[in-house]
């Protein structure tokens, strides 16, 4: 953990460093933003802090995904909640992923493909650590927003204006390079020595994770390309996929305000209570007897956990926010890893493909692994506390009913990570969730706007997008 925080802190000094080299850059007709003398070490930290604080973000987490799943509520100014988005919501996102965190990934490309000092073996796991992010990353784009620019990207010179693709064809991109990733990897031979954050160096686990990522890939598409998705769900199972919660996808955040969990920065640092636990959730864990509910929320000055009615206008809001209880501190703790792509989610992955007849296995024993992987991830370790927990018909695996079971378990277990469980909320319609009455809109959001920086400066290829900038518009894979 020593090593982590060196690197992290050596990032951050580097990028001021760089920040604050860059001025009179326009008059050399330099990008400032594509250095050519960057180690892609510290492009891989760069781009791996970039994207994980984006994705555990207030903006695009705490703000837009889990209030999309209704895991909370705001107890201040409740637009987001009723959703009131415009473009402009989305500028910073969209430049942090493009700009910001994809840009470092394929200037490390570039060098990393140009080191002649690495044998063969390790510049290909390099390499494939690298596109394994981009993977990762532009299939959180493209959930998010569904037809974006991905063909034309990061070739300005050529491409100045890309155009966007249809979700469809990104995702065969996807499913074509995550293969063509895994396929570089040599276990027996080191990643990059240094500035690895999530696995360092190790390739056996970002072979896992890799596998992983080519699974969550394949399910997206179960109901539309189902040979696709039965080839790349099987393939991946077979090859290794996270099985234990120390192999999985998290990023570890800092003591270091700096470098600290998001939660923690906006709430102690920015002196931010804008959330608290939604009624829907509280109610849901209730109704289960959940012993995770006090992992994931704080009980309220009654001593009691309460959530806040979802969607109030500002009013109603205010005249209750003090009745809430308020995301835990184990949540809001610094030092809280943001959990990217779990153990549980591969078990819930694994229940699902059996009764999809992808891959052989009993369901409902994944199932009950994948609940008892959630449990352990918050704190509850007690085996028999779970298995009274699975025990309860409400709980208990209906293979008759096996999306409600899944769906269900899965929208709990992905509290903390809001766009995952967005996405899995769209593709498994469950739970049923209700529109406010004080609500804008006459439906949940399926996708997010495009950005006003996109309908400001690239305004042909949004117009040429495929369909209106709405927030109706399902992903391809959504078809339910």
């Amino acid at each position: 953990m020593k090593n982590i925080a060196n690197y992290l802190l050596t990032f951050f000094l580097f990028s001021l460093g760089v920040s604050s080299c860059t001025e009179g850059f326009e008059e050399m007709n330099i990008d400032p933003n594509n250095p050519t003398a960057v180690p892609a070490e510290n492009l891989l930290t760069q781009a791996q802090f970039s994207l994980s604080n984006l994705m555990w973000s207030r903006a695009l987490n705490f703000d837009f995904g889990m209030l999309m799943v209704q895991h909370f509520s705001q107890s201040e100014y409740a637009e987001n909640s009723r959703f009131n988005q415009n473009p402009s919501s989305f500028d910073g996102i969209w430049n942090t992923f493009y700009a910001n965190g994809m840009n470092d990934l394929q200037a490390a490309m570039r060098v990393t493909a140009a080191n002649e000092n690495l044998s063969e073996a390790q510049r290909n796991n390099n390499l494939a650590i690298l596109e394994i992010l981009r993977v990762w990353s532009l299939q959180n784009i493209t959930d998010i927003w569904v037809n974006v620019p991905y063909s034309q990207t990061f070739n300005p010179a050529e491409f100045p204006n890309p155009q966007y693709d249809r979700q469809q064809d990104i995702y065969a991109g996807l499913a074509s390079e995550i293969d063509a990733a895994l396929s570089k990897i040599t276990v027996g031979t080191p990643g990059f020595a240094s500035g690895d954050i999530y696995y360092g160096g190790d390739m056996a686990k970002w072979q896992r994770f890799g596998n992983s990522l080519k699974v969550r890939i394949g399910m997206r598409m179960a109901d539309v390309e189902q040979a696709t998705a039965r080839r790349m769900v099987s393939e991946g199972f077979a090859a290794g996929v996270i099985s234990s919660a120390d192999e999985g996808f998290y990023f570890p955040f800092q003591s270091d305000q700096r470098l600290a969990n998001p939660f923690f920065v906006d709430n102690t640092i920015g002196n931010r209570d804008d959330f608290t636990l939604s009624d829907v959730l509280v109610d849901a864990m209730k109704a289960r007897n959940d012993p995770r509910i006090p992992a994931f929320g704080n009980p309220n000055v009654a001593g009691e956990f309460v959530g806040l009615p979802f969607g109030l206008t500002d009013g109603e809001t205010f005249a209750l926010q003090g009745t809430a209880s308020r995301p835990s501190n184990r949540l809001r703790s610094a030092t809280a890893p943001g959990y990217l792509l779990t153990h549980a989610e591969l078990k819930f992955f694994e229940a699902e493909a059996i009764e999809r007849g992808f891959i052989n296995g009993n369901a409902a024993e994944a199932y009950n692994a994948a609940v008892a992987a959630s449990m352990m991830q918050w704190g509850i370790s007690d085996q028999i506390a779970i298995n009274a927990y699975l025990a309860q018909p409400i709980n208990a695996y209906d293979a008759a009913n096996w999306k409600n079971s899944i769906g269900m378990q899965k929208w709990i277990a992905l509290y903390g990570n809001g766009i995952e469980a967005w996405s899995e909320w769209r593709r498994l319609d469950v739970p049923q969730l209700a529109v406010p009455v004080a609500a804008v809109r006459t439906s949940i959001p399926v996708r997010a706007l495009w950005p006003a920086v996109e309908l400001g400066n690239n305004p042909t290829s949004v117009a040429n997008a495929g369909f209106d900038n709405e927030m109706d518009i399902k992903p391809w894979w959504d078809v339910k």
